[in-house]
């Protein structure tokens, strides 16, 4: 069922979103403890929307892929083959972030020197790109948050570079949520990293003007399509879902995307997740004209265009892969603290992991991880209240990977008391 509204304002109530689906029972569970009625919207309920991918797990893809995505035969063998069961968390973030952190900057220095090649008039070292690919496969095999975690640090005069990097990890973890083979994964990482390769062809004063752009420039911006189709149909070496991908990630299913306007039934899997994660990834950046705006406003476009601009059913996955409170979002404690989600609880989805990094005044202080769900019984000051907007306030996301990074030295003292209650 779908959840319209709450017996008092939300604002009043943990949940992060104005409006959901409450559709297994473990949702239903937190639902109950917070309200004691709801208001039920028939019409967007489960049986009109076909959302079976929160009634529970995630086990029979190919009965979940609704036909009239148009998918084609080969996706469908590809979905067909994918084990939602595959990958399994057996360490948390913080055993995992340093190591995270560590391919996330080789990564990152990659792109720069793949797009600086580019920029120059090179061609493309894939051995490099791939090298990257491989290792953000591993570390988001073994823990998705830490790399998604890391998504969030971000230099404005480093957009394309780190944009390139975050949707691959993006579509990385999106394709392990629905059970791809590592192989995929790394086919569809490569498509995420290399997709807007053309940019690096077209006027920096335009890309980065920070105003409205005029029509002949937006014409000029939405050639990087065909130049990064043309760029990496020079490497024999690439595979084809990266060369669609690089011209097909601003189509939409609708058939009013650009550079052809091209339909559902001729844009394959891989090429719909980058067009999804690279909007969302978008959104939630600062770049030249417009600020960065709240992963939760970032997934709400999304579900309002999903079935027309977006993939339905990859959309929903999407949201259902990155949860109710999405790592990296900040939040509002009961105590007043700020804190920012590091990591889910699989079946306690409003409980995750989070780092608290603003005192009740709203004030920095040294990282604190704590798991809101040891909260859980006694609803005490360190449960979620509500969503922040991180441009409200002076997050320093360096320094907290930098805490990160040193606790988990072994003779760190800071290992031993960095979770606390």
């Amino acid at each position: 069922m779908y959840m319209a509204n709450a017996d008092r304002p939300w604002l009043e109530t943990r949940f992060l979103y104005q409006g959901f689906l409450v559709a297994n029972e473990n949702i239903l569970k937190e639902v109950r403890r917070e309200c004691p009625f709801i208001y039920v919207d028939v019409g967007r309920s489960l049986h009109s929307l076909n959302l079976q991918w929160l009634r529970g797990p995630v086990s029979r893809l190919t009965n979940k892929v609704p036909s009239k995505s148009n998918i084609s035969p080969r996706d469908r063998k590809l979905i067909r083959t994918a084990d939602p069961g595959r990958y399994e968390v057996k360490k948390s973030v913080v055993e995992v972030f340093d190591n995270a952190y560590s391919k996330h900057q080789s990564g990152l220095n990659s792109m720069k020197e793949v797009l600086r090649d580019i920029k120059r008039g090179g061609g493309i070292s894939v051995t490099n790109v791939r090298r990257s690919v491989k290792a953000c496969v591993a570390s988001i095999v073994e823990n998705p948050n830490a790399m998604l975690w890391l998504t969030r640090l971000r230099n404005r005069h480093e957009y394309t570079a780190e944009h390139c990097l975050n949707v691959g990890i993006l579509a990385i973890a999106l394709g392990r949520h629905l059970g791809l083979d590592e192989t995929a994964l790394e086919t569809l990482g490569l498509c995420g990293m290399l997709h807007d390769v053309g940019k690096m062809q077209i006027d920096q004063s335009i890309l980065n003007k920070p105003a409205r752009l005029t029509e002949q420039e937006f014409a000029v911006i939405k050639s990087h399509c065909e130049l990064g189709r043309k760029i990496l149909e020079a490497d024999s070496d690439l595979p084809k879902e990266a060369i669609e991908a690089a011209w097909g990630h601003h189509e939409r299913i609708d058939g009013t995307g650009y550079p052809y306007g091209t339909k559902a039934s001729t844009l394959n899997l891989f090429t719909r997740i980058i067009s999804i994660v690279d909007a969302y990834d978008a959104i939630t950046a600062n770049r030249s004209y417009d600020n960065s705006r709240p992963a939760t406003e970032a997934i709400k476009i999304l579900f309002y265009s999903r079935g027309s601009q977006f993939d339905r059913w990859l959309v929903e996955e999407f949201i259902a892969c990155l949860g109710i409170y999405p790592t990296g979002s900040l939040v509002e404690l009961q105590s007043g603290e700020g804190a920012v989600v590091i990591d889910s609880n699989k079946n306690s989805r409003l409980y995750p992991k989070v780092t608290i990094v603003l005192d009740e005044r709203k004030r920095n202080r040294q990282p604190l991880v704590v798991d809101t769900r040891d909260y859980e019984r006694s609803h005490d000051s360190r449960t979620i209240r509500t969503v922040l907007d991180e441009n409200e306030f002076n997050i320093d996301y360096e320094y907290i990977f930098s805490h990160f990074r040193l606790i988990n030295k072994p003779d760190h003292p800071a290992k031993t008391v960095s979770f606390g209650k």
